[in-house]
């Protein structure tokens, strides 16, 4: 009787033993079980930008700035006309009704480009046009950095009320400009602004 206690302790102590040993084989198992991978529900859709967004901001690349010619001579319908930034003398004598039978021609660069306040003149065959009457496109009047007001300074390109008193500040303190370098030591302005002004401004 007493080995069967005893033979009946050992069995339930090795029963024991093994279904501890079971349970941390499982719990390991499970541990080193890979993450599932992930199903086409569970996969988050990127964020898209805003397409209206970025068709308006191309847009905006794309626009072109308004300007304003005057068409003169001998051309259908002469008068000032609106055109946009990078179009070219012919587009501006092609809204003006084109050249008249008498019109020469050569008397201006088609394929120049246009500016504001550009006079496109084009002469009539037998007319002196290269001295006598203005040239294909006239110059527009300089602006003489010397002598120029606030009002008339801001009529460069990149010139606001700041800049001009800027501008005048300098003069009054050094005297008049005696080169366009000189420029370089007014706040605000750079070579990049001084190359664009070279054929818009004078000193005398």
């Amino acid at each position: 009787m007493e080995k069967l206690k005893k033979h009946l302790k050992w069995i339930i102590a090795t029963g024991v033993f093994i279904v501890i040993t079971g349970v941390i084989l499982f719990f390991f198992l499970v541990q080193e079980q890979p993450d599932p991978p992930f199903s086409n529900a569970q996969i988050p859709e990127p964020i898209s930008a805003d397409k209206s967004d970025d068709k308006e901001t191309k847009e905006k690349k794309n626009e072109k700035i308004s300007i304003m010619v005057d068409v003169q001579g001998s051309v259908e319908r002469p008068g000032v006309y609106q055109m946009k930034e990078g179009d070219r003398v012919i587009h501006a004598i092609q809204k003006a009704g084109g050249f008249l039978s008498d019109a020469e021609v050569r008397s201006v660069n088609q394929a120049q480009k246009i500016s504001d306040e550009m006079i496109i003149y084009v002469a009539k065959k037998g007319e002196n046009y290269s001295s006598e009457t203005p040239s294909s496109v006239q110059e527009e009047t300089k602006i003489n950095i010397n002598t120029a007001d606030a009002s008339k300074l801001q009529e460069l390109s990149g010139v606001g009320p700041s800049k001009a008193e800027s501008i005048l500040s300098y003069r009054e303190e050094n005297g008049p400009f005696t080169s366009i370098d000189q420029l370089l030591d007014v706040r605000g302005i750079g070579e990049k602004t001084i190359e664009e002004w070279k054929d818009k401004i004078e000193l005398q």
